[in-house]
This record gives structure tokens, sequence and C-alpha cells, in this order.
């Protein structure tokens, strides 16, 4: 009963905490996200986002913004503000998102015209590309003109006045202030100020009838005075104001009027202080200007009124319409009137009557204006009213749905609740069983956990001994000639088990024997001994012919059962024995033994560490017969390569031929293997009584054994064209070099595709202080030093090789080549320029030739030993050679 009481104690606890802990949960913020569009429906960006006075975000280029707000809070106002934009309205489009939509707003700029300092008035002002139409200025020169809300003002900008557009230096406009300056060249004069309440009248005029023409002009009167009405917010006469116009001040009377010249009138020019224009209106017929005034606070109030619509919105609509209707009708008035107005205006040309007909029209248009910006504002508040209805039917819509998820949100976690209760009662229940079964466990575990530590201990030893098995067996296979590191190996050997002696005989096939090298003893190393494999007196030779482990544990004992009778009696310093064979894919290549004077020394587990180190012995000895085997056969293939070199270097021309033929010269000549696949040939020859010297440096196909085997070819054939059949001429002895080859390696019928590339010539002749040569090359140039201008230059042979299956049947070309005394030739394979460095960068052609440049006015040995060290810097760091290297220089 205890234990029952205590488990429902427990359950009311986390009931209680659960109902503390859930309100902190689910009062949480939540993130709002929403977008603004314009009347075009597109997104408005940089907008700045207003959430019950605090900024809270701005759009991005998507028009999308998010703030964080409470679970638990309501928006109650919400406000965007952008320039050229106002706020329209707002409205939740699902949780969590809002819509906001904003209309344009007209966009000014203000400015203010000047004429030799002096501000000067009725100036039409427009700028160049604007939709809108042009403004005149006040007495006070000033003006405001509407633009596009993404207008800026730039250099490239055009302000027009009267027509003229306005230069660049003549306008400074201020960006903070948003105003404009414009300075006109020239001075103006002063009209004469009109007196307070002076009235002019305009005389009819007799209508006067050209006798060239059929129009007749018609009699008009046009008033140039204008009489102003001022009511105030009671629709009552505001008498006793005064009102500003053009910096001139006017006072009203007790009717609320004053007088006023109607060209010196327009909207922009009247003021009042401490007074909104609310709106204006003209009686066309009897020059009548009537004025609507509201302080700011009534205004301020009236325009809350407005936006909010807190009037019945029926009543709203049809105040909306009815002003909407009447606006319609004053401006089809206002047109047909304009009509009439501008067609007197053609008809009539006495300058006088004009200039009163052109104020009145422009009376009429400002008016007709007015009444159309009237229209679109009652026309943007019939639609903001709609807009409101939608938003306010989508509000409570929403709240709606929110009041019916959260009533739903309050069932479910209601439900949680009891869910929750259930399951901790449950849970408590199977903690306090496993409560009782874990005390029962830990017991056993205990018991168990000494058993693993007891058997983790044998598994560490076992392990750490095996890892020193690896550790020796990779000393086994690691070097090719173990032999000379038997007491090392013994040593490792003998920490894992007792092996005072300590042997490996490597079987060899040839002798039927097994050969022990170094085997480590009590005395030291042995000497070197042989036990033949038919020897039945052998343990080691058992061991080898039965291929399995022999193992004595008392030699004096069981020696018998390996050994026959009659010489049983053999006595053996060791007693215990462990023979095992070394295998490798199922052959025997030798054995290895391990002895100890004392009896009874190995035990299973040391069977075990021998087996795993017979394994690695196995590959040692396998590597050492491979490697005895390979050091014997290179050994033999080196000597070959040798008597090959000899040979080859038998059909390269001397180096004292070659110092009694040539006034100086220098050769480097150096192969990447013993044998060289590049070979230099020479070749004299007496033509028409005329010693001809032919030289050649020629580069085979590969290097090494093909190499040479293909420079033997080439030289044989070269010497055979020249010397038997007697061709002198360079070309001619290439084309035949070719069908040489191609013929001695029969590449017509095989797929062999060997070749050579060549640099071939011949020096002819001396003529005074001349020397003719001729020179031909398979994709071999020569480089030819003239000494007298000090420039190297460079003379390419022909774009295909010697021999190869794919070349194109083509004959040679012969250069004949005239050079001074003293030139030197230059012919070199291909080896030199494609050596690499460490950085896998070649020598290059450039680098040759402008090496050879530098260097050929030094002496030749001079100029060999050069291109040894640079080849020899260039290689630092290891780098092998990468191909065969022959180079000539000849001085003629």
């Amino acid at each position: 009963m205890g234990i029952l009481k205590r488990l429902q104690q427990i359950s009311l606890i986390c009931v209680l905490l659960l109902l503390i802990v859930q309100p902190l949960i689910f009062a949480q913020n939540v993130e709002i996200q929403g977008v603004v569009l314009n009347e075009e429906h597109t997104f408005v960006s940089a907008a700045v986002v207003y959430v019950d006075g605090e900024k809270v975000a701005t759009t991005n280029a998507k028009g999308q913004f998010s703030f964080a707000i409470d679970k638990n809070k309501k928006i109650n106002t919400l406000n965007v503000i952008k320039r050229g934009y106002k706020m329209q309205t707002w409205a939740t489009n699902g949780p969590g998102k809002i819509q906001v939509l904003l209309s344009n707003a007209p966009v000014f700029i203000n400015g203010t015209v000047k004429q030799g300092g002096i501000p000067v008035g009725e100036k039409l002002i427009k700028i160049g590309g604007q939709p809108f139409p042009a403004v005149k200025t006040n007495k006070s020169g000033k003006f405001q003109l509407r633009v596009n809300k993404d207008f800026k003002v730039k250099t490239s900008t055009v302000f027009l006045v009267d027509g003229d557009p306005v230069k660049s230096n003549q306008y400074h406009y201020s960006k903070q202030l948003n105003i404009i300056t414009i300075n006109l060249p020239g001075k103006i004069k002063e009209k004469p100020a009109l007196a307070k309440n002076e009235k002019t009248n305009v005389q009819k005029e007799e209508p006067t009838t050209d006798p060239n023409s059929t129009v007749v002009v018609e009699d008009i009167e046009i008033s140039p005075i204008l009489v102003v009405v001022v009511y105030d917010e009671d629709i009552s006469p505001a008498d006793s104001l005064l009102v500003n116009i053009n910096e001139q001040e006017f006072l009203t009377d007790q009717n609320g009027e004053f007088e006023v010249y109607a060209d010196s009138l327009n909207e922009n020019s009247l003021l009042i202080n401490d007074y909104d224009i609310v709106k204006t209106k003209y009686d066309y017929e009897d020059n009548y200007m009537f004025v609507y005034i509201s302080s700011d606070e009534g205004l301020e109030s009236q325009g809350e009124t407005n936006i909010e619509y807190s009037e019945n919105f029926q009543t709203v609509f049809n105040t909306l319409e009815a002003e909407k209707q009447i606006l319609q009708e004053t401006g089809v008035s206002l047109r047909k009137e304009i009509q009439k107005i501008a067609a007197k205006l053609e008809k009539d040309h006495d300058v006088k009557s004009q200039k009163a007909l052109e104020s009145y029209l422009m009376r009429l248009q400002n008016s007709l204006i007015e009444n159309e910006l009237a229209y679109e504002d009652a026309q943007y508040k019939t639609n903001q009213m709609m807009e409101r209805m939608r938003s306010q039917i989508s509000q409570q819509t929403s709240t709606i749905e929110q009041i019916e998820g959260e009533k739903e949100e309050v069932e479910t976690e209601r439900m949680l609740y009891f869910i929750i209760a259930a399951i901790s009662l449950i849970l408590i229940f199977i903690f306090y069983k496993n409560l009782q079964k874990m005390k029962e466990q830990r017991d056993d575990l205990k018991e168990i956990s000494e058993r693993l530590a007891k058997a983790n201990d044998e598994v560490v030893k076992s392990h750490e001994e095996m890892l020193s098995v690896k550790d020796i067996g990779q000393k086994f296979t690691s070097t090719l000639d173990f032999e000379n590191h038997m007491i090392e190996l013994q040593e490792s050997v003998n920490e894992l088990v007792p092996a005072p002696t300590f042997g490996i005989g490597v079987f060899n096939k040839l002798q039927r024997r097994l050969e022990f090298r170094n085997q480590i003893s009590d005395n030291g190393t042995d000497p070197y001994y042989t036990e033949s494999i038919d020897n039945a007196y052998s343990l080691a030779a058992w061991c080898f012919n039965n291929e399995i482990e022999l193992i004595i544990n008392d030699y004096d004992k069981e020696n018998t059962l390996y050994i026959p009778q009659k010489k049983s009696n053999v006595v053996s310093p060791n007693k215990s024995l462990i023979y095992m064979p070394l295998m490798i894919d199922m052959s025997v290549v030798g054995v290895i033994t391990i002895q100890a004077p004392e009896v009874n020394q190995y035990q299973e587990l040391n069977i075990s560490i021998l087996k795993s180190l017979a394994s690695y012995a196995s590959i040692a000895v396998s590597n050492y017969t491979a490697y005895k085997e390979l050091k014997e056969k290179n050994k033999s293939i080196t000597d070959s390569m040798r008597y090959a070199k000899t040979i080859q270097s038998a059909i390269l021309p001397s180096r004292k031929l070659l110092s009694e033929s040539f006034k100086d010269y220098f050769l480097l000549y150096r192969s990447k293997e013993i044998v060289s696949g590049d070979f230099y040939w020479y070749k004299e020859k007496m033509i028409d009584g005329k010693l001809r010297k032919y030289i050649a440096v020629v580069d085979c196909t590969g290097h090494g054994v093909p190499g040479a085997f293909m420079s033997m070819i080439g030289s044989a054939l070269l010497n055979d064209i020249v010397s038997t059949k007697t061709v002198t001429q360079t070309d001619e002895i290439l084309n035949m070099l070719n069908e040489g080859v191609k013929e001695s390696l029969r590449q017509e019928e095989s797929l062999n595709d060997d070749g050579m590339d060549i640099a071939l010539i011949c020096i002819e002749s001396e003529t005074g202080d001349k020397v003719n040569i001729q020179f031909t090359g398979a994709k071999r140039p020569i480089m030819i030093f003239d000494h007298l201008e000090k420039k190297l230059n460079v003379v390419n042979g022909d774009s295909k090789s010697i021999g190869y299956s794919t070349r194109k049947e083509k004959n040679f070309s012969n250069h004949q080549i005239s050079l001074n005394k003293n030139d030197i030739i230059y012919l070199t394979s291909d080896g030199y320029v494609d050596q690499n460095n460490l950085s896998r960068r070649k020598i290059g052609s450039i680098k040759l030739k402008e090496i050879l440049e530098q260097n050929a006015t030094m002496a030749m040995t001079e100029q060999k030993e050069y291109l040894l060290n640079f080849l020899k810097d260039h290689r630092k760091g290891g780098i092998e050679q990468r191909d065969d290297i022959t180079i000539m220089g000849i001085k003629v």
C-alpha cells in the first residue's frame, strides 16, 4: 500500500510539473512573414516596416520581410514607408502570413528660378523626359514639379524654362533638401505692383472683320481681377484672415473676400498661416475663386477618419460616389469652356484681348487639373475603402480560424496531459521492477567482469606477442641477405620463446641439400654447414621431406622416433628442439629451427608463435633465393651490355680522327643506359678531286639495347650508301637511308614501326673566307653561329623521320649554305632539350639556343664544360637522365 501511495504522489507531481511547464513551452515567439506589393502587384524592395509604431524589418529584393512577435500578441497597426508610395492596406494571408499593398504617391521636386540673382515669376518649368505638365513659377520664382517616383537629378537631366533648355552649369541641385536652383543669365524688368483692391476693367471691343480672312472674332469680356472667397471648416466666411500670395499679404473682409490679379494667383502661391487649404473652386462666369480651409488639428482628425473609415461603409461609399459624379460633371463643363476659349483665342488677334483670354484659359486649365486630381483622390478613397472592407473581412475570417485552431490546440493539450500522466505511471512501475532486476544483474556482472578482466589480460598478452611476431617477421622480410642479421633475429625470437640455438636452412636444388649460414648457438655464430635431404639420420632432412613440423621436448627419449636405431646413440647438446618446414606455394624452400638445452621448453603457445615466424621466414628465404638468382642474371646481362658497348664504340669515329679532320670541335655524348640509341657518324670522300666531309648526329627509336641495335643498322647503312654506292648529295643519302631502314626491318611486312631522326651535313669546299656546306635533316635542325654578327641561326630540317611504317613517301630536301670561316655548326639529338628537372620542366630548345649563343665565343672545350654543368644543375634532386644525349660543335 505504501508503494502505491508513493506512485500516486509521484504521478501527481509529474502532472503538476507538466501544467507549470506547458505554458512556458507554448508561450513562445512566432515568426511573421510578409510581402509588400505595389499597384502593379510587383515586389517593393527597401521598404521599412513598422508594427505598432516600432521599426521591425526592411524588405529584401523580392519585397519579403519577417519579424518575431509574441504568439499571444495581436498586431494593432502596421505601416510601410517607401518614397514614391503610400500605405493602402494590409491583410493576413494565412497563419503567420501578411500581404501589404502600397499605392503610388506623387513625388515632387521643389525649386527656384532666378535671373541676375533676382527671383523671376511667370516662367514655365518642365523636366525633359518626364510625362507631367509644365508649371509656372510664382512671384518669388518658386515652383513645385511632379516627377516619377524613381526620378533622380543627374548631370544629364535637362530642365526647360519657357521651352529653352538650361545648361548644366546654370542650375544647382541639393540632394539633401531636394531643391533645385536655376540661375538664368541677364536681368529682368520689374512690373509695377497692383494696389490692393484696385480693379481694372477690360472694355468690350467691337468685332472686327479682316477683309483678307473669312474668320470673324466674337466679342468677349475677360476681367483680370479675381475675387477670392475663403471659407473655414464650418463653411462660414473667414473674416479678418491674413492671406499670403507671392509674398504679398491680403486681408479678408467680413464676407471672407479679397481681390487680386488673376495672373498672379495659382494654388501653389496661396498660403494661409496655421491653416491648410482643403480644396479650391472657380466660378468662371463671375470670376470668383472659393477657398476652403481647415486647421492642422482638424485636418489630422479628418485624415484619421478617412484612413480608419470609422463611419458606416455604405454611407461613405454613397458620399464618395456622389462626389465623383459632381466632379465628373464639373470636368465636362470645364473642357467645354476650355474648347470655347481656345477657339476664341485662335480667332482674336488683338494682343491685349489675347492676354486676357490666355489668363482666363490658364485658370480654366488649372481648375481642370484640380478637378481631375480631386476625382482621382475620390476614386482612390473608394478603392481604399473597398480594400479596407476586404481586409476587415479577411481579418475576421482569420480571427475565427485562429480561435478554432486555439480551441483544437486546447483539446489536444488536454488529451496530451492524460496520456503523459498514464505513461508516467507505467514508466514508474517499469522502473521499480527494473531496479530489482538490476540489483540481481549487478552481482552477476561483477563476477563476469572479473572473468573478463582475466581473459583480457591473456588476450592482451597474446596480442602483444603477436605484435612482436609481426615485428620480427618484418625484420625477416625487410632484407634480402637475412643470413647477415641472424644475431639480431635470434635475440628478437628469444624474447618470445626459448631459442638459445636459432638457424635457418635454405634448400639448394642443384646440390639437394639444406645450407645453414651463420646459425646462432651458445658458442656464438656457427660456421657454414650443410645437411643433405637424403640423410636419413638428419632431423632437418626428416622435417623437409615430410613437410611437417618436428617437435621434441626430450631428445634422449624421443629421437628414436625419427632416427634409425643404429644411430640412436648420437648425442645432442640440446634436449628441446623444433624444426618447421618453410613453405611457398606448396613447395618447401627450407627449414627453421629453435633449440634449447633444457627439456620440456616448448608448449602449444610456443609452437603457434613459431608457426607464425615460419611464414615470415618462408617469404624471407624465397626472396633471398630469388635475389641471388636475379643478382647472377643481372651480372650476366650487365657483362653482356658492357661488351655490347665496346662493340658500339668501335663503330663510332675516334676522337683522334675528329681532331685531325676539323679545326676545332667538341663532343658531348652521354647514354642513358650502358649502350646508347644515339650515335654520331663521320666519313670523308674524294669527289672530283675535292675532299668532302660528311658528319651526322642520329637519334634512334628508344634507348638501351633496342636503340643500340638501330644505331648499328644506321651506321652500317650510312657507310654503305656513301662509301660503296658513292651517293654524294645529303638529301639522296637520307632518301636511300630511309629505304634501307624499311628494308632491313621489313616494315612493309611486319608491325615494326621503328626509325630514327638525323641531322646530316656535308662540308664541300672552301672559297677564300667562305665555306660551302650541304644540310639535310629528318626532324632535326642544325644551329649555325655567325662569328661576325655574333648571332645564332637555326636551319630546320624536314618534318619527317627515317623509317616508320606510317611515314608518307616524300623525298627529303637539300639546303645549300655558305658560311664564313670560324663559324660554328651545332648538331644535336633531342635528349638535352627534353631533360626535366624536379619541377618537371624541360630545358627546351629556346634555352639550349640561348646557352649556345651566349657561349659560342668561348673555347670549344669550355662550351662543352658549360653544357655539362648546366645539365648537372638542372638535374639536382636525384632526377635521372631521361634520354640519350648527343651535342656536337664543329668550327669550320
